[in-house]
């Protein structure tokens, strides 16, 4: 006997195996909803959310703006997803209208309570992402700078402890030369979570952080690089990008002319070391980035032409009949 679901018996059974990362099951259900109620706006944003884990962007996309078609001003979320699946101003208009949402939704409440405090996050978060397009995708647009500005200024009278809008800010301020106040900018974002414990939902992704420390090589802030690298490294150290930063950074730091040839060669030593681990999981695991594996070799040979490898000292061997005098022994004798 076949057994006839409706769409409310359905729903939890979606949100149960989202929460437990369970996609393909959560799908399988997705569908079996759609099937029911294909115009249900909810339905198809949730749809369209598990396909983008699946990552079936084209029909998460499709999904999101079916949604968006039913029901324009409900759920912010979905215009943050579409602008996932977005590019360039397509992607800066999904975004604009998810913070016009959140905003209105922000001023019905409490500015206190921890929804509030939720959504400020949020939305700071959704304006960075709109000055990220303005840096890259759309960097050639001539309001580029000034929307990047704005955007920042707004995410950070929002919420002003969102550590990524500060780390924006300073690759903003390095576009434009102003290397002080990036790196005033990359203080600021690293004060906000550098003490926090680990897994505090305030400290950023794992991949920001990455970001982070080739901006503080930038700026010269050697030892707040080795502090984020020390950091992450605790957090996964199977990573590429990791091995190659930590190694980028000790080149560097041997690379400065006040540096002794003593200190440059155990530096150098220790950026081998550190390159070496980055080729040797690039090889293991890959990566997006070759150039970042090219560079490594690069690294490395001009390296072993100025610091040979190194050579196991022999241990040094032990006189049997040497005694050492104790204190205890010294204090009898008296």
């Amino acid at each position: 006997m076949s057994v006839n679901y409706t769409v409310a018996d359905l729903k939890p059974r979606i949100l149960e195996n989202i929460d437990k990362l369970e996609y393909p099951a959560a799908y399988t259900f997705c569908q079996k909803a759609l099937e029911l109620e294909p115009h249900n706006a909810e339905i198809l944003e949730i749809t369209g959310q598990v396909e983008l884990e699946l990552e079936q962007f084209e029909l998460a996309r499709k999904h999101m703006l079916e949604s968006i078609k039913l029901e324009p001003e409900a759920s912010y979320s979905k215009y943050m997803y579409l602008g996932q699946l977005s590019v360039e101003k397509e992607a800066i208009a999904a975004f604009q209208k998810g913070v016009d949402l959140m905003v209105a939704e922000r001023n019905k409440l409490s500015v206190d309570s921890e929804e509030a405090k939720m959504l400020a996050s949020k939305i700071s978060s959704a304006l960075c992402s709109m000055t990220e397009i303005y840096l890259t995708d759309c960097c050639f647009e001539p309001e580029a700078e000034q929307k990047c500005e704005e955007y920042l200024s707004q995410a950070q009278q929002v919420d002003s402890e969102h550590a990524e809008s500060y780390q924006l800010l300073a690759s903003v301020r390095l576009s434009q030369q102003r290397n002080e106040e990036a790196a005033s900018a990359l203080n600021k974002s690293m004060e906000l979570w550098i003490h926090k414990e680990a897994g505090d939902a305030t400290i950023p992704i794992y991949d920001t952080r990455l970001a982070l420390v080739k901006l503080l090589l930038e700026v010269g802030m050697f030892e707040h690089a080795f502090t984020v690298l020390e950091n992450l490294q605790k957090e996964n150290d199977e990573v590429v990008d990791l091995w190659y930063l930590y190694g980028w950074t000790y080149y560097c730091l041997g690379d400065d002319e006040e540096r002794t040839q003593e200190e440059r060669m155990t530096l150098w030593a220790d950026a081998r070391d550190c390159l070496e681990t980055a080729v040797k999981l690039y090889n293991i695991i890959g990566s997006d980035d070759d150039a970042m594996f090219d560079h490594s070799k690069e690294l490395i040979q001009l390296i072993n032409q100025a610091v040979p490898a190194s050579v196991e000292e022999p241990e040094e061997e032990i006189d049997e009949n040497f005694e050492i005098e104790s204190d205890d022994e010294d204090a009898m004798e008296e």
